[in-house]
């Protein structure tokens, strides 16, 4: 897995994270992800990583046992990246958290989101 690859696998499980409301139109078949996270990650794909290819994202996303293996892999995907790359990655993450609104939340940002990008910024070295 290359760094682009890993920003983008990790902006998207924080938009798979578990709520007990989505209020956003989720996307078909799906139970958390909505129309404006998917929305947003195509932007930040545009943005971003425009150079990685959606096959190879989808193929590497399915391909963890976990989303907790996913995660590790991304963060060591990250490691040896500056320290600019790593603050890139996690502000992505944030937009996407901020796409949609779940449960009954103030801000668009869920307790659980905010609690996986903290992690995240953690095993990276930024906080």
């Amino acid at each position: 897995m290359n760094s682009e690859m890993a920003l983008l696998i990790l902006c998207w499980q924080t938009a798979c994270l578990s709520h007990d409301h989505e209020n956003g139109k989720l996307l078909p078949g799906a139970t958390s992800a909505t129309e404006a996270e998917s929305a947003e990650l195509d932007k930040i794909h545009d943005e971003v990583t425009p150079k990685a290819s959606w096959d190879e994202f989808n193929n590497l996303y399915g391909s963890f046992k976990s989303a907790s293996d996913r995660t590790k892999a991304c963060v060591n995907a990250l490691q040896s990246e500056s320290r600019d790359f790593k603050v890139l990655v996690t502000n992505c993450m944030t937009r996407i958290a901020k796409a949609s609104r779940e449960d009954d939340n103030k801000e668009n940002m869920s307790p659980e989101e905010y609690e996986f990008i903290k992690g995240v910024r953690d095993q990276l070295g930024l906080n």
